[in-house]
């Protein structure tokens, strides 16, 4: 019998969002959890106003498949990524529930050959976001300035890691990394400023991080967490079924959730990685989780069209 046998009955979503027409990317609460942005495979984007769960805004943001959408720290600015090789910055105007717009105010070109999504790191004002091109190498952009900062981050280290799968930006003592995984089913973390790799471990591939740890998985099924400084493995647990492509920890750092292939959401303690819930209801692929703010809310994103709202302790 497996440990998710033994857990309680799991609550009812709260709420299901219908609004998207094709697989649903991506989901992204933001200004304090009164809106969410979810993108999806056709390339539409949609705002949520959380009070009335209801959409204010929905727009053809992308002529391919939105692979994300995010926000910067004052809500203002929407960031959208493309498989069309375009990176989309958008002005939101959202203080009217009826006067809501949106308007592009920039494009940023790039040359993704893989599905990896955008990062956005965001300190005091500044807003950092790197991209995949060429392959296994990446680029770090100023989004407030909207400029190209450092590039072809990896060129000429011959690593032999395949093509960059997922990446997580974010700055620690001054200094500015990513950690990053490979098709070859590595993870790696880089110093940005001296284009220098720090560790490589090869075992995981979706990471969430916290500034001492992150959580890791993979298409198989086992769940990893790791220390940020050196890469070892603090503690590693299997579940049910294989195929976790999200992973996210909440920002209490209490709890962490993933979702899977098999439409389940499963929720553990982030210091044991014991499981604690199993949350089910979608009938595909859960592509992306995230934790509102404050409060107990988690949302899920799936390639069966929906989105689910659910209130966690």
């Amino acid at each position: 019998m497996s440990n998710e046998a033994l857990l309680p009955p799991p609550p009812p979503p709260t709420y299901i969002f219908h609004e998207h027409k094709a697989e649903v990317n991506h989901v992204h609460l933001f200004d304090s959890d009164n809106y969410a942005a979810s993108c999806d495979f056709d390339g539409w984007i949609a705002i949520w106003k959380m009070r009335s769960r209801r959409p204010v805004l929905k727009w053809k943001a992308h002529e391919q498949n939105c692979l994300k959408v995010t926000t910067t720290s004052d809500s203002k600015t929407l960031i959208s990524q493309g498989r069309d090789g375009r990176i989309h910055f958008w002005k939101l105007n959202l203080l009217q529930q009826n006067q809501a717009t949106v308007e592009k105010v920039n494009t940023i070109i790039y040359n993704d050959l893989c599905f990896c999504k955008m990062s956005v790191y965001s300190d005091e004002g500044i807003q950092l976001e790197n991209i995949f091109q060429d392959h296994a190498y990446f680029d770090v952009f100023d989004v407030t300035r909207q400029k190209r900062i450092i590039q072809n981050v990896g060129e000429k280290k011959d690593l032999n890691l395949g093509g960059c799968m997922v990446v997580e930006l974010y700055k620690q003592l001054d200094n500015l990394f990513v950690l990053a995984g490979y098709e070859n089913g590595s993870t790696g973390l880089w110093d940005i400023h001296r284009n220098e790799l720090v560790w490589h471990n090869k075992d995981r591939q979706e990471p969430d991080l916290t500034a001492s740890y992150f959580i890791s998985s993979s298409a198989d099924n086992q769940i990893c967490k790791y220390s940020i400084t050196t890469g070892d493995v603090i503690k590693k647990i299997t579940i049910k079924k294989s195929g976790v492509p999200a992973v996210r920890i909440r920002p209490d750092n209490k709890i962490f959730a993933t979702g899977g292939y098999d439409g389940r959401i499963r929720v553990f303690s982030a210091r044991s990685m014991k499981p604690l819930a199993v949350l089910c209801y979608h009938r595909d692929s859960i592509y992306s989780i995230d934790f509102g703010a404050h409060g107990n809310w988690l949302m899920a994103a799936s390639k069966d069209r929906r989105i689910s709202l659910w209130n966690l302790f």
